[in-house]
């Protein structure tokens, strides 16, 4: 009977001892793009929260209690450089002092947000041209940073599993490689044409691929109905047929455009989760909206 006793007795401390060492990661991220990276790499061996839902915009979250909790019992925070942010993460860290917060753009060239255009009478000074572009995801080649930094931090919170982050690593960069070459076949007899969006996420991506985006967004704000006539003419002038709008925006604008002009309204998504899907994806939609040939007039 002892005996009995003692062998259940350490069954259940090797079982319990077990467990612990299984227990995954929490791991909390601002997007769902990394909530792709770090389930790639880690796998079951990481529980990834996402604070930004699906639907919403980086620009105007606020922490919800559920959010204030997976913070504070969380063992990484993984911030990627979107707006809220600058206003929140030094607030989270007040609050939360023992949060540890790990910068995953080590090694990426951040650039200013382009693709805006000024209008007559416009300052040039201030607005988008001064702010760093946070969509570093949507260049897969940077992607592969934020993928080897993440690993890193991963390795240093858990080594016992380094093996396991390093393979999954390897197969997500083979992975991201080869949506580069993808991309970059689907878009090579495009350079330097311009394609129009009414949020200037896809400046990294057209920096890549040789392309120039074109933003209906003026310094975070839709346009005036000035601005937008002028906006609508230059959309002739580069025989834009399409207009890529995001589902976390007004397509308001995008639409009045795009009736002026008789183009069309299409979605691209830059938070969507699965980079690679998005990449292709965004390469196809916008090589078919270059290939659009512009209507002739009706005699």
């Amino acid at each position: 009977m002892f005996k009995r006793l003692v062998t259940a007795f350490l069954a259940c401390v090797i079982f319990s001892a077990g467990s612990a060492l299984a227990t995954p990661l929490k791991v909390v991220v601002s997007i769902a793009p990394q909530h792709y990276l770090v389930h790639a790499i880690a796998g079951d061996l990481a529980d990834v929260a996402i604070l930004i839902a699906p639907g919403q915009t980086p620009a105007t979250w606020d922490p919800s209690p559920q959010s204030m909790t997976t913070l504070a019992e969380s063992d990484i925070l993984f911030p990627i450089g979107v707006p809220f942010e600058e206003v929140w993460l030094p607030r989270l860290q007040q609050m939360l002092p023992k949060l540890n917060v790990a910068d995953i753009r080590q090694g990426i060239t951040l650039q200013p947000i382009s693709g805006h255009h000024h209008h007559e009478g416009e300052h040039h000074g201030y607005g988008h041209d001064q702010m760093m572009d946070p969509h570093i995801w949507l260049d897969p080649l940077h992607a592969i940073t934020l993928a080897e930094n993440i690993t890193r931090h991963l390795c240093a919170l858990a080594p016992q599993h380094q093996q396991t982050f390093t393979d999954g690593l390897e197969q997500l960069r083979e992975k991201l490689l080869q949506t580069h070459e993808q991309v970059k076949q689907k878009l090579e007899h495009f350079h330097g044409r311009h394609f129009m969006v009414f949020h200037p996420s896809w400046g990294y991506f057209a920096h890549r691929y040789h392309l120039e985006q074109l933003a209906i967004e003026i310094d975070g704000k839709e346009p005036s109905g000035i601005q937008l006539a002028q906006t609508a003419e230059l959309a002739r002038t580069q025989n834009v047929r399409v207009i890529f709008v995001q589902q976390q925006f007004s397509r308001k604008a995008a639409q009045a455009i795009a009736d002026q002009i008789g183009a069309q309204v299409a979605i691209l998504d830059p938070l969507a989760e699965n980079i690679p899907q998005t990449l292709i994806m965004t390469a196809d939609r916008i090589s078919q909206a270059l290939e659009t040939p512009w209507p002739q007039p009706s005699h």
